[in-house]
């Protein structure tokens, strides 16, 4: 009667082996990917023209980073969060403002600033 009742639900086992493997997989913590914003320094009269040496400063509330445009005009920096940030670029007479939303989806953003005297 034993043998006959353990044949008749070995199936069960696997059965529970398998559920629990697939809730442990989809469930288990996936590391979030690190966004790279890009902000790049152009010129409002000819927006061909990128400014090299220009000073971001990128904030919202506790959060502030402050740098330098390259040469090609471009200033990077990555977040963990999903924030949006206001942006203020400078360089000498010329100034321009931003914002950026980051962490809608996860992908890495790039804005252009437009600077004007």
């Amino acid at each position: 009667m034993i043998n006959k009742l353990t044949t008749k639900y070995l199936w069960i086992f696997p059965l529970v082996l398998l559920v629990g493997i697939v809730l442990f997989t989809s469930t288990s913590c996936r590391k979030e990917r690190s966004m790279t914003l890009t902000v790049v320094a152009k010129l409002l009269s000819d927006t061909n023209v990128v400014v090299p040496g220009a000073k971001v400063v990128l904030l919202k509330d506790d959060v502030k980073v402050e740098g330098y445009t390259d040469g090609k005009g471009e200033f990077r920096h990555s977040f963990n969060l999903q924030v949006q940030l206001d942006i203020k670029v400078s360089k000498d007479s010329l100034q321009g403002l931003g914002k950026v939303n980051l962490g809608s989806h996860g992908e890495d953003v790039e804005k252009s600033i437009f600077l004007f005297p």
